[in-house]
């Protein structure tokens, strides 16, 4: 089993594009993606993607070619009070844990999500770029044999789709409404004007996260996001999205006896220019409901790479609707009706997509 994995994220206020804001991982080309190379904090900051408070990484384990791990943090937006970039943490995080990933010096099968949060949390403590801050987190590693681990901390998550099916959905991780467990770094000075003030500094641990295991199938679609999303669409929309991309082209495809099956064809799909107008296996849709028509399929990009864009961006539309009341409005109305919250939550968005292929099945484009 092969894995390919794209990201698409967009900062809250930032305009979305569908043609701009996504990352193709490929392993022949990249070893990670998410490693901060500069030691210099400013430059950092100017190389960071569009992601805002947000964060992700991909990364071979231990250079392997077939062993992944990824990723996404969303930093903790409180500290911005206190005069912190709540994007510090969440980057650096990241970013650790990247580097951590390639790293690693025994067998990829060794590694563990919950073991990688760890890696990562503890070199995030020692940087000195990070003086404070706080993030949630959703980790995965996948394995050769199909089985993927998955350690989430907080209130970003993961979704498992299989043929037209919600397989496996994570379970946000919160303290209180909308106080999600969170990794923190704080400093003594902080802490104490919290408890002299009243105040409380949430610091969870990875060993607190919560850890669900997979088996992939071919054809399977596993959805790593931060709330961003997850504030906006319910797991039945994001569903109903990508059931219309893969069914559109042509990746599940429909049985004689009314069922949904994983064409043999998929790895095409994936690679870079499968999804070009030319093929005979797409055609031309709309990245996103409600918006310009897109040439993300034109410009041959992967199959993995439009699923993440689909749904940042249906994210980023019911974000910024005020008539559409989203998860998060309605439990705010559930827990405060006396505010009378409507509409969409503007946040920023972050998805991690990953496609399972099972080697071997492609047949010959005549068939």
């Amino acid at each position: 089993m092969s894995f390919r994995i794209a990201v698409s994220s967009s900062g809250k206020g930032r305009r979305f594009s569908p043609d701009k804001n996504f990352y193709n991982f490929h392993p022949q080309v990249h070893d990670a993606l998410g490693i901060q190379t500069s030691k210099n904090f400013f430059d950092r900051k100017a190389h960071r993607p569009d992601s805002g408070e947000d964060a992700f990484f991909i990364s071979k384990i231990g250079y392997d070619d077939n062993a992944f791990a990824f990723g996404v943090a969303d930093g903790v937006g409180g500290w911005s009070e206190s005069g912190i970039d709540p994007a510090d943490f969440s980057h650096a995080f990241c970013g650790h844990m990247a580097e951590a990933s390639l790293n690693w010096d025994s067998s990829p099968e060794s590694l563990r999500a919950m073991s990688l949060m760890q890696l990562g949390y503890e070199k995030t403590l020692s940087d000195k770029a990070v003086f404070a801050g706080s993030s949630t987190a959703c980790v995965g590693v996948t394995r050769s044999d199909g089985s993927v681990q998955l350690a989430n901390l907080g209130d970003s998550g993961s979704l498992l789709f299989r043929l037209a099916a919600v397989h496996h959905y994570s379970a946000p991780q919160t303290h209180d409404f909308n106080t999600p467990y969170q990794l923190a770094a704080v400093p003594e000075l902080i802490r104490r004007q919290s408890s002299l003030f009243g105040g409380r500094q949430f610091e969870d641990l990875p060993q607190d996260a919560a850890i669900t295991n997979c088996s992939l199938q071919h054809g399977d679609v596993l959805v790593l996001a931060t709330d961003g999303v997850f504030d906006n669409l319910n797991n039945q929309e994001v569903l109903k999205l990508v059931t219309t991309r893969m069914m559109g082209s042509g990746a599940w495809t429909g049985t004689s006896d009314m069922g949904i099956s994983a064409t043999d064809n998929l790895d095409p799909l994936t690679k870079p220019g499968g999804l070009s107008f030319g093929s005979k296996r797409t055609k031309p849709q709309r990245a996103v409901a409600g918006s310009e028509e897109t040439d993300l399929q034109g410009k041959g990009h992967t199959l993995q790479a439009l699923l993440a864009v689909t749904i940042a961006g249906e994210a980023k539309i019911a974000s910024m609707d005020f008539r559409r009341d989203g998860p998060f409005a309605k439990e705010y109305q559930r827990h405060r009706p006396w505010d009378h919250y409507r509409g969409g939550k503007p946040d920023d968005i972050t998805v991690v997509v990953l496609v399972a292929v099972e080697e071997g099945r492609s047949t010959s484009a005549s068939s």
